[in-house]
């Protein structure tokens, strides 16, 4: 008979007593963090950096707290409709292991993957913290700067317009479009206000394209020599020195917007939400109340005593 008390422990019945036996330790031990990392759109990750910049804490702890937060609802996070804009932004994030074994056993209890339950949860947060702070959702989408102005040009003034007149204005309604969807600006302090050279050459790309009034439609070949130094000889001028052009849509062009608003369901919300802001926005006193909104961006401006009269003025003049 052995005498090796292992052996005893080996041929012993447990099975009266196996629940109640403490947890085998682990054969390597683990970090006490891991990371995360989730798909998430552009639109999103934007919206996440703004509502920590207004509460003053990093994006990621931020991120981080409304997990462990969500965790605490059994339910789960209400399940998003699949949006249209792609998943293109990775974003890490660290959670202690404890916080990720609970992560994926509520996942799994939900029947959804993990990543997928951790991404739902941000994005309820982040409605939830934006109504909290007031904050306007812009639409999920990340247009380029040509298509936002089709659109603005699609959509129609207050006094039913659809005329831009002057590029002035059309700087000025561009980039509070931008800075309103969330996406990446070209825009930065300039003699006048916002200003971006983008917006020119998107302008000249849609004459070129044969979308705008006068223009003579698509080109068949590359441009020629004397109307490329034309448009660097355009771009050389500072824009306020220009004559006043009216940025006006052909037929052509109306049915371009039409077509890009059918593209997809995000264009069409975000077609909405431009007609939306130019109503708001396309009023007499718009470099007014740009330089009012966005302070910085008229820090550089020979104009900004004239524009700070003009708003003192229309104020005295309101009931």
């Amino acid at each position: 008979m052995s005498t090796d008390p292992r052996d005893a422990v080996l041929n012993r019945d447990w099975s009266d007593v196996w629940d109640t036996l403490d947890e085998a330790p682990e054969l390597v031990a683990r970090p006490k963090t891991a990371q995360v990392t989730l798909r998430i759109p552009f639109s999103v990750l934007q919206r996440m950096k703004r509502v920590a910049s207004l509460r003053s804490l990093p994006y990621h702890s931020l991120a981080r707290s409304w997990i462990i937060e969500g965790l605490r609802d059994e339910s789960g996070p209400d399940v998003k409709s699949s949006p249209d804009e792609p998943q293109t932004e990775q974003f890490n994030i660290k959670l202690e292991q404890g916080v990720l074994d609970q992560l994926k056993s509520q996942a799994d209890q939900l029947r959804r993957p993990y990543h997928r339950v951790a991404r739902d949860w941000l994005e309820s947060a982040l409605d939830r913290e934006e109504a909290s702070l007031g904050i306007e959702t812009p639409p999920t989408t990340r247009p380029a700067l040509k298509d936002l102005m089709v659109l603005l040009l699609h959509a129609s003034s207050p006094l039913g317009e659809t005329a831009v007149h002057g590029v002035t204005r059309l700087q000025k309604l561009l980039f509070v479009l931008e800075q309103k969807v969330a996406v990446h600006s070209s825009f930065y302090a300039y003699d006048y206000g916002p200003f971006s050279e983008e917006v020119n050459d998107a302008a000249e790309a849609l004459r070129l394209a044969g979308l705008m009034e006068g223009s003579r439609g698509a080109a068949v070949g590359p441009p020629s020599f004397a109307e490329m130094m034309a448009v660097v000889a355009q771009r050389a001028v500072p824009f306020e020195g220009r004559t006043v052009d009216d940025f006006v849509l052909n037929e052509r062009g109306h049915e371009a917007a039409e077509r890009l608003r059918r593209s997809n369901r995000a264009y069409d919300e975000l077609y909405k939400y431009v007609q939306t802001l130019r109503s708001a926005w396309d009023t007499p006193d718009l470099l007014e109340r740009v330089y009012e909104a966005f302070p910085k961006y008229a820090e550089k401006s020979r104009i900004r005593d004239q524009v700070a009269a003009r708003r003192a003025q229309r104020r005295s003049r309101q009931p």
